[in-house]
Formats: structure tokens, sequence, C-alpha cells
């Protein structure tokens, strides 16, 4: 059976990898839009998760504390880790919500263009014909370019374009201050330790 913290990394590995892979087809619209459903649906099952009670994985992990937190050892103290974490999850609410808002569902056949696409259309020999026509298109077309309008692109690209330097803060300050965790979570195998001689007598 896993540990929590092997968990932990399994769930940060699939986030991230989705989140990655949605950033890097952009323009690639039905798949971008299916990787990002996909990052909600992992965010929801964290959240389900971190109510189960278990410390390790709860919410407050993302709250920063600054007590104690002095210029002298000020890179160390955990609220930088935390602020960084807050910012990136911050920065995926942003880009899947607007995402969603703008997608309507469309993508994965939720839509209303897609319910507007599946009502049956009479023809002349009394059957029911369930084919896609070009106004189902045009209409279709019309909603993405309803979606492209106003604030919510904007915010989506900004949120995104965000996300991975934030992402690379966190990865560059685990490796400079805290290497062995972020060895762990990269799935970076620990270095055999080395064995002492043995004691020779004199």
């Amino acid at each position: 059976m896993l540990t929590i913290m092997n968990r932990v990394r399994l769930y940060h590995a699939l986030l991230a990898i989705l989140a990655i892979a949605a950033y890097l087809t952009g323009e690639m619209d039905r798949v971008h839009a299916w990787l990002g459903y996909g990052v909600p649906g992992v965010i929801v099952l964290r959240l389900l998760w971190a109510l189960g009670g278990e410390r390790q994985v709860g919410l407050m992990r993302f709250y920063p504390k600054f007590e104690g937190l002095k210029l002298k050892g000020a890179a160390t103290h955990p609220a930088i880790s935390r602020v960084l974490m807050l910012g990136i999850a911050l920065s995926l609410l942003t880009v899947t919500g607007t995402g969603i808002a703008m997608d309507q569902g469309r993508s994965i056949g939720f839509g209303k263009a897609s319910a507007e696409r599946a009502e049956p259309v009479s023809v002349p020999e009394g059957r029911v014909n369930y084919s896609y026509s070009e106004e189902d298109e045009e209409s279709e077309e019309a909603g993405e370019e309803d979606a492209e309008e106003g604030p919510l692109p904007g915010a989506h690209e900004l949120a995104g374009n965000l996300l991975l330097p934030l992402v690379a803060m966190h990865v560059a300050y685990l490796l400079m201050f805290k290497r062995p965790l972020a060895k762990f979570m990269l799935f970076v195998p620990r270095g055999a330790k080395k064995k002492s001689p043995p004691a020779t007598s004199a």
C-alpha cells in the first residue's frame, strides 16, 4: 500500500503532466479542451482527499504563515514555499475556470451547440435525421466567436502564462533549499549510501 507521501507525489505528477500538456496543446482546440477538463477533475479529487482529515494533505498547507519571518534565513522560511504553491493553485483555478466558462461544455459534448446538433429534424420521407447540418456548424462557430470576446480570453491567457514562471520558481526553490524533497517529488532515485571502510587494527 502506498504511503501518504507517495500518493501526494503521484497526484502532483498527474496534475503537472495534465497542466503542461494542456499548455503545450493550446493551438489544438479539442485536445487542449479535453486536457483542460482533466485538470479540474484532478483538483476536485484533491479537495475531496483533503476533506478526509489527513494532516499531510490538508488545505492549510497552501496558507502562508509569516510568523518568525526574518531577513536572515528568510529564503528557507516555509512561507516562501507556500506563497509559490498558493500562486500556482490560484493560477490553475483561474485558467481552468475561465476555460470552462469559454467552452461551456462544447468540446466534451455537453454544450449548447452539441444539444442542438442532436435535435431530430424531419425529412420528407418521414424519417428522423440527426445529421450535422451547415446551420449547426454556423451556430457552433458563432458560439466560439462569442466566447473569444470579453475579459475571459485575456484572463485565461494571463493565468496560463503566469503558471509557467510560478512553477519554475517553485521547482527552483525546492532544488536550492529543499533538495531531498524536490528529488523525491521528481522521482529521482536516492543514491546508494556509501559504506564506511572497516576499521583496521594497528
